[in-house]
């Protein structure tokens, strides 16, 4: 619904901005079927976590 709404308050000639919209609105509803369809999944604190251990080594 709010893309819709969205949509029809964008001008015809901002392509850019109606682009932007539908690769986020993509990226909304991915990760929605993700979570739902693996709810188990490790989230993206996770993977930051994963990146920064070995560096915490060396900061300490």
């Amino acid at each position: 619904m709010i893309v819709r709404f969205e949509w029809l308050r964008l001008n015809q000639g901002l392509a850019r901005e109606r682009a932007a919209l539908i690769i986020m609105a993509a990226i909304g509803w991915i990760a929605a079927l993700l979570v739902i369809l693996f709810p188990e999944m490790p989230g993206p604190i996770m993977l930051i976590d994963w990146l920064y251990r070995p560096l915490a080594g060396l900061i300490s």
